[in-house]
């Protein structure tokens, strides 16, 4: 692999990650000739170390390196905000563990020697499959568009009542359920909500679509397994009058409406997530299911 000497700082704010904690980072990389930009809504946050960073980046490579990564402090939350804020951008990112199970970061606290591959090239990339979703209400309008690197989800509102939804796939009719939602999620979301609600960890290096009922009221409906070119759609969704949302990547929200049509297919966009260690998923998946 070619070596990477511009690092994207991505710091998950809200985790109060100590400045000290940080600043050891950015001397270890500048010790190692990294330049380390920061992304212009995180130039205050990191005033403190304002001096160790040498741009801010606007989306176009950075002169006098090889390759350009961003470097996200973190959980696996954190990775998929970042996957959004970079999208379409084409930059891999690596994830330093500050979460709880970090099935996506590629390295944890105190291991920051392993950062030395970046410049060193001695790393992989992983590339991840991104879902697109698209509302459209009975007049055919859309009215809405998201971009997932997790899962969509079709989920009752504050009062739990039973959704009747049809489920189909490339036109063919595959269920009418009853349940509480649904989630479609892709391999690297098979680890999130979708193992919680009894689905199948799904190897994130395949290309497919992980379809798993939130708490169904009949026992045929199973998680089911679609190729990852299938077009998938929600349609004639009865709720009861009760209210009932479509969550893109527990980030955004939209209300539907009686009529609206989910539509759920492969995005053009991808994630490249960057590993540093030895190993791949089957290692992740036995070290942060045993923990």
């Amino acid at each position: 692999m070619s070596s990477i000497g511009n690092l994207i700082l991505i710091p998950n704010t809200g985790k109060r990650i100590p400045a000290e904690a940080i600043s050891a980072l950015l001397d270890r990389l500048l010790e190692r000739g990294e330049r380390v930009g920061v992304l212009p809504e995180h130039r205050d946050y990191l005033s403190f170390a304002a001096d160790k960073l040498s741009f801010v980046w606007d989306g176009t490579k950075e002169p006098g390196s090889s390759g350009t990564a961003a470097l996200v402090l973190g959980g696996d939350g954190s990775i998929i905000e970042a996957s959004h804020r970079l999208l379409g951008q084409n930059v891999p990112i690596l994830g330093i563990n500050y979460g709880h199970v970090g099935f996506m970061t590629g390295m944890e606290i105190g291991e920051f020697g392993l950062l030395d591959r970046l410049s060193e090239g001695r790393y992989a990339t992983e590339e991840r499959m991104m879902l697109d979703a698209e509302v459209t209400g009975e007049d055919g309008v859309c009215r809405g568009t998201f971009t997932v690197l997790n899962d969509i989800v079709l989920t009752n509102g504050p009062i739990a009542r039973l959704i009747a939804f049809d489920v189909r796939c490339d036109g063919v009719l595959i269920e009418t359920c009853r349940a509480d939602g649904m989630i479609f999620a892709t391999p690297t979301g098979s680890t999130a909500y979708s193992l919680s609600a009894g689905g199948p960890v799904l190897d994130p290096s395949i290309e497919a679509v992980c379809v798993t009922p939130i708490c169904p009221h009949t026992l045929s409906s199973r998680p089911v397994i679609f190729r990852g070119n299938s077009v998938l759609r929600i349609d004639n969704i009865q709720s009861n009058n009760a209210s009932v949302w479509l969550n893109a990547d527990g980030r955004e929200d939209l209300a539907l409406r009686s009529g609206d049509r989910i539509t759920i297919r492969r995005s053009v966009h991808s994630t490249r997530l960057i590993r540093v260690k030895e190993g791949g998923f089957l290692d992740v998946l036995r070290a942060k299911l045993s923990e």
